[in-house]
């Protein structure tokens, strides 16, 4: 059986502009300049042996494919936001195979591969999965595809290890044959060797230079600069240029035509260029001013950085040609409304699906970069359980905007002289400059004043910057620019959705957004009793508290459960657990076999009795398995009544067990935990008309130490258990939850857990008494956490309850 390259002419059709006739084999180092970034922009043409040619169409949008003989279509394609890279023709005996090699638009460089199969026709028979920064090699019938493969914390210039994928193509079909690992660095050295040959003759700007040119710039473009400098640290970790003695001369010698034998930072893929890897200038068709183009972006930092921006404003410009989502009202000074547009950056992706990548998915990274980086921790994560992603050709979103409740986050980078700015941190340290020593505290709403320009810190990982300011009492010093806002309203979250459900998976999407969780617990939500006593279980394993119905695991339940799971996260984890809250008869068997089919029999676990007051008993065994306590916490079995959900968070913080009793008598199962655990305190949640006095008397009788926290309504007990628990000197968050149901709040008390903060409970219309005396109580403003929406905690409240701080 024969097998042969054909040979294929590749003619530019402006100007006539003849690239060279080549075979399919010949090496890297024999292309031409013109050849190193495959296709050109414009339209081109491919002539291969037996009549057969092809036309591509490439811009900076759309791309198109037509292949044909004798004037006749055989095939043709449009992709969107791709490129049309290479085209290559193998013939096998009588089977044609026709190699069609894409590249995603954006900085990832992504690629992927059709083959078409057929003689007189040519029909699609495979597409490749998409790899990021890839080549692709054809070599007899064999395709190889190397990429490199980033771990979380990798920048995209210095990937952990190379991979290759290979092909085979057989009898008009495609089979892989397998994944060989090429190399693996450690992480203190350069991924890849570097050699004496380098010529050096290029040094990056100190950090701090750099960070005061990427907010200048910021600036000047109009977009926030804690977003300019993470895209920056995520390309390049801020380097224009690589460090002495670690440029990669061994790989780009060998896989980079075009590298011109510097310091200068490609990508692994040869394209795109120093601290923003800036990639459009394939598109320049001029051969001159391409020429030109790169020898700017090589050498002038500032200029990378401006073109970046560019490319940048280009992405958030997708929005009004409906290729991407809006957020909320669009507006570009809002950190939270670029996600979409960053992720554009990067490219439309298939890897960028924060649903099935919620770790690596580099609009994620992003935002956490923006987080532990530039210290913005106020700016909340976006809420990944609204979207409805699709593959199409690029990643898709049915979404035309999606509309939620932000606290509105805008740069911190960007105050004038004599602005008066407010405190957002709980406790902000004022420095005798900046990364000084520490020469006064700051209180959170506390107002200062800018007395001078912004400095930066000499480091890549400090992507904040330093104000020297004034205080209210005529101090002055240096504080960090992440704490400071021009707003002086109280810090607010509303963690809500259309049903409980929604709610229920808001909660767990914005408090384990970036720090995964160890497993995940179900509960009923139309019958949340067993779900309450799970809380101190999801906090045992500082996981969320989500809701189901009986016997339909909801769609944004199921997606969250998908999102937590550690393999996303940390490699090598140890197995997803999945607690069920309640027997058949709560969360129905039709549940359990589709969590056990998707995540394995393993990792499923329920936990239940024949009764409420069982369960609750199982649960607390669970729960202390690996601890020791000599205290549990008591509340009536009455699923209408929310005394005990005040003491959810903290007995979940203290790992303190409830258990559920009936008003009159006191229930076996507690009975029997207080006996078999040597249970020697005993508090009881609510007044007598939750648990009697009978109830009561009896236990003194089977533990030392006996106490009741209550108030004359839930609304009192909810203060007086915060006012126990919780010492208002050190209260910096409080949550705020509807006082009549529990099924909205209830996944709000492992978040509590976390933030260490009480959960108070509120009319929907109204601020009881007993809430907004407790409140105006505390020394600070806490930040509030809403938990549901209007319906359960109507705005009026919400203004009221602020305003307790105004």
């Amino acid at each position: 059986m024969s097998k042969y390259y054909a040979n294929k002419t590749s003619v530019k059709k402006a100007g006539c502009f003849v690239l060279s006739l080549l075979f399919l084999f010949i090496t890297a180092s024999q292309l031409t300049a013109a050849e190193e970034d495959g296709i050109p922009g414009g339209e081109t043409y491919l002539e291969f042996e037996g009549g057969v040619t092809v036309e591509v169409n490439n811009d900076q949008t759309t791309s198109s494919i037509k292949v044909m003989r004798n004037a006749n279509v055989l095939y043709s394609n449009k992709a969107t936001l791709a490129n049309v890279a290479d085209v290559q023709l193998l013939t096998e005996g009588s089977n044609h195979y026709l190699l069609l090699e894409y590249r995603l638009d954006g900085t990832g460089q992504e690629v992927y591969f059709e083959v078409l199969s057929g003689v007189r026709d040519y029909q699609k028979v495979f597409t490749s999965p998409t790899y990021p920064r890839a080549a692709v090699e054809m070599e007899g019938s064999e395709i190889t595809v190397s990429y490199p493969v980033f771990e979380n914390d990798d920048i995209m210039t210095e990937p952990t290890q190379i991979l290759d994928d290979t092909f085979k193509l057989e009898q008009g079909e495609v089979e892989k044959l397998g994944n060989d690992q090429r190399s693996t660095m450690p992480k203190s050295a350069s991924r890849f060797a570097a050699l004496a040959s380098v010529e050096e003759k290029y040094q990056n700007p100190s950090y701090s230079e750099i960070s005061r040119i990427l907010t200048q710039e910021a600036i000047n473009a109009d977009i926030p600069p804690e977003i300019v400098k993470a895209i920056a640290y995520q390309e390049s970790g801020w380097q224009q240029y690589w460090p002495a003695g670690k440029t990669p001369e061994s790989h780009y010698s060998k896989n980079c035509p075009n590298w011109d034998g510097t310091n200068v930072k490609l990508g692994y893929d040869c394209i795109g260029i120093g601290i923003m890897q800036v990639s459009d200038y394939r598109f320049i068709e001029d051969p001159t001013e391409k020429q030109r183009e790169i020898n700017k972006l090589s050498t002038d930092i500032r200029y990378n950085i401006r073109e970046g921006l560019k490319i940048l404003q280009q992405k958030w410009n997708y929005a009004n040609a409906g290729l991407i989502p809006k957020i909320n009202d669009h507006d570009k000074y809002k950190l939270e409304n670029w996600y979409f547009a960053i992720l554009a950056y990067n490219g439309l992706s298939s890897r960028n699906n924060p649903q099935t990548n919620p770790a690596s998915a580099y609009q994620e990274k992003i935002y956490q970069h923006i987080a532990d980086y530039g210290l913005l921790e106020d700016l909340p994560p976006f809420p990944t359980y609204l979207l409805s992603p699709r593959i199409d050709g690029i990643l898709r979103f049915d979404e035309e905007t999606i509309h939620y409740k932000a606290n509105p986050v805008t740069t911190r980078q960007d105050y004038s002289v004599n602005q008066p700015v407010y405190v957002t941190a709980d406790s902000l340290t004022l420095r005798d400059s900046p990364s000084g020593s520490q020469i006064g505290s700051l209180k959170r709403g506390e107002r200062v004043t800018i007395t001078g320009s912004f400095q930066s810190s000499n480091s890549s990982t400090s992507q904040f910057v330093w104000y020297p300011v004034r205080t209210s009492s005529g101090k002055n010093g240096y504080v960090a620019s992440s704490y400071l806002s021009s707003s002086q309203n109280l810090l607010t979250y509303a963690l809500e959705g259309s049903r409980r459900y929604e709610t229920s998976a808001s909660i767990a999407n914005y408090g384990w957004h970036w720090n995964n969780a160890n497993g995940v617990v179900l509960g009923r939500g139309d019958l949340p009793i067993d779900a309450l006593t799970g809380s101190v279980l999801a906090a045992k394993f500082d996981s969320p508290l989500l809701l189901t119905t009986r016997d339909t695991l909801q769609e944004v339940t199921l997606k969250e459960v998908d999102r937590l799971n550690p393999e996303h996260y940390v490699s090598g984890s140890k197995p997803y657990k999945i607690y069920l809250l309640g027997g058949t008869a709560a969360v129905s068997s039709k549940i359990e076999n589709k969590l056990k089919s998707r995540y394995g029999n393993a990792s499923v676990i329920r936990l239940s009795g024949a009764t409420r007051y069982e369960t609750a008993a199982i649960i607390a065994k669970e729960t202390i398995q690996s601890n020791t306590t000599n205290e549990v916490y008591i509340t009536t079995g009455d699923e209408k009544s929310s005394d005990a959900l005040s003491i959810a968070a903290y007995a979940a913080e203290k790992q303190i067990p409830i258990l559920l009793t009936e008003k009159e008598r006191l229930s076996n199962q507690v009975s029997q935990f207080i006996k078999d655990n040597n249970i020697r305190k005993v508090t009881i949640i609510g007044g007598t008309d939750a648990v009697s006095t009978a109830v009561e008397k009896t236990l003194r009788q089977k533990v030392s130490i006996v106490q009741r926290v209550s108030g004359k309504t839930r609304f009192e007990t909810s203060v007086a258990i915060a006012e126990k628990y919780y010492p208002k000197q050190a209260v910096s968050n409080a949550f705020f939850a509807r006082g009549y149901g529990m099924a909205d709040s209830l996944s709000g008390t492992a978040l509590a857990t976390r933030k260490q903060a009480p959960l108070l409970l509120t009319k929907e219309k109204e601020v009881p008494d007993a809430l907004a005396g407790w409140l105006k109580g505390l020394p600070g403003d806490p930040v509030y956490y809403y938990l549901g929406g209007n319906s359960a905690i109507s705005p009026s409240v919400r203004n009221e309850l602020e305003g307790l701080f105004q």
